[in-house]
């Protein structure tokens, strides 16, 4: 028995009462951040679960009622909201509950986007994508480009309008029937603009803004010159398309599938290069500019992770000791901002005193893509130029969360969950993303074009990239 208790106490002989007092206090600071973590996740990303209970439905009606009641994680854990937001939410819900068995299905989803839209988020918007799969559409995809309305894909029936403007549709001037739908979704116009024509390419949604037609007719001029109005037939969704974000069109590559032709520009700029990379960098001629390209901030198919790329590239490009570097993110929709961090918050050093940095913007640029430029413009004040279009999201918006499906209607959800403001930085534990307020916070005065240099559609035609030009000239003069 007494070499038993030795061997038990054998440890307390050994390590004096203040080392436990350490052990038991390192291992309460762990624990205590071990849930801290925990709740962390759960608190970004609460995964909304389906309303328990609920049987197939025998009607549109209860069907429709069953999708508000799931659509319900949206006014629950959007963490933007105010309580009279909140309010404001569950009334529009209880308004549309009573209306949900006489509208048409495009209605219903519209009215669906347009509660969401009361957040007024950039992130916390319904997938416009989505919300056109079901139907059938115009043999035709249109991206809006300096203030027209142009033409880049087309099925075979219709491939004489590629490069046509779309003057008007119905009867509706082009930018009117655009901002229909603008109360459907929130966040700023720019970035609306991107992905606004799928909903008038989707007669069901003409129709439910009150713009339908037994047959949809568009006022055209084409590419020669000429005006025509054509009456277009919609096309009933094909099983094999890939889904295709509208601001994505003047990337040559991107179609729904082959059978749908495309606009080829008179020549390939730098942009339009590498179509198998959505991050890549070249040196350019004279030895003093570097080139990056990112389209995503997410990992692309070429087989190197987006992080190891960044850590290959910011070794690279130092030893290339550029004076310029130009960050072209006029694609880059968002993905992980974390794996960038290191090269864009690296650029200042990289360029120099005497060097700059030129980013180039769009309103496809939004979320990551934008803490990408605020990463580069903190660590070169002064010395970063913004060329192109204005971004696509404000600099304060929620972000994170969860997309997620209604049941019935397949519309897809999303709410917000973690706060960034890139001009005052942001405070509150369950209010700022772990990333904007732990990691790396990132502060800028603003994010305003310095040069505009817009993408308009005589320039992409022409194999033109007003933006490289207007950085190539400004680095010359």
């Amino acid at each position: 028995m007494r070499r038993f208790w030795r061997a038990i106490t054998f440890p307390f002989r050994i390590i004096p009462w203040w080392g436990y007092l350490i052990i038991l206090a390192v291992l309460g600071w762990l624990g205590r951040n071990i849930l801290l973590i925990i709740a962390t996740i759960i608190a970004f990303h609460p995964i909304p679960i389906p309303p328990l209970f609920q049987g197939e439905p025998e009607t549109v009606a209860e069907a429709r009622l069953q999708d508000i009641e799931h659509f319900q994680h949206v006014r629950r854990n959007e963490r933007s909201l105010t309580a009279d937001q909140r309010a404001g939410l569950q009334a529009a819900m209880d308004e549309l509950a009573r209306r949900a068995g006489t509208l048409s299905d495009a209605g219903f989803q519209l009215e669906l986007a347009r509660i969401q839209a009361m957040i007024d988020n950039g992130h916390s918007n319904a997938s416009a994508t989505r919300m056109v799969e079901p139907f059938a559409r115009l043999p035709i995809r249109a991206a809006w480009m300096d203030g027209e309305l142009r033409i880049l894909r087309a099925l075979p029936d219709a491939e004489d309008l590629l490069g046509a403007r779309i003057v008007s549709i119905n009867g509706v001037a082009a930018r009117d029937a655009l901002m229909a739908f603008r109360d459907a979704f929130g966040g700023n116009d720019a970035h609306f603009m991107i992905f606004a024509p799928l909903l008038v390419e989707t007669p069901d949604y003409l129709e439910a803004v009150g713009m339908g037609a037994e047959v949809t007719t568009l006022g055209l001029v084409l590419p020669d010159g000429r005006e025509e109005t054509r009456a277009l037939e919609a096309v009933a969704p094909a099983e094999d398309a890939r889904r295709i974000y509208p601001g994505d069109l003047p990337l040559t590559w991107i179609r729904e599938s082959d059978r749908w032709s495309v606009l080829a520009p008179s020549a390939r700029p730098l942009y339009l290069t590498n179509p198998d990379n959505d991050y890549w960098f070249e040196l350019l001629p004279g030895g003093e500019t570097v080139y990056i390209s990112i389209r995503s901030n997410l990992d692309d198919d070429s087989g190197e992770s987006l992080r190891a790329w960044v850590a290959r590239a910011e070794a690279e490009i130092r030893e290339l000791a550029p004076r310029f570097v130009i960050v072209d993110q006029r694609f880059n929709g968002g993905g992980d901002l974390t794996q960038t961090e290191p090269l864009m918050s690296a650029l200042g050093d990289i360029v120099g005193e005497d060097g700059r940095i030129y980013l180039l913007t769009s309103g496809n640029t939004f979320s990551a893509g934008i803490v990408n430029l605020a990463m580069a413009r903190e660590s070169a004040p002064g010395r970063t130029v913004i060329v192109g279009e204005e971004i696509g999201d404000r600099l304060q918006f929620w972000a994170e969360g969860f997309w997620y499906s209604l049941p019935n209607s397949g519309f897809r959800a999303r709410y917000s969950t973690g706060f960034y403001d890139l001009q005052n930085g942001c405070h509150g534990i369950f209010i700022c993303h772990w990333g904007s307020l732990h990691i790396f916070p990132v502060i800028v005065d603003d994010l305003d074009v310095d040069i505009a240099a817009p993408l308009t559609f005589e320039a992409y035609a022409a194999g033109h990239d007003p933006a490289m030009e207007a950085v190539l000239s400004d680095i010359g003069g």
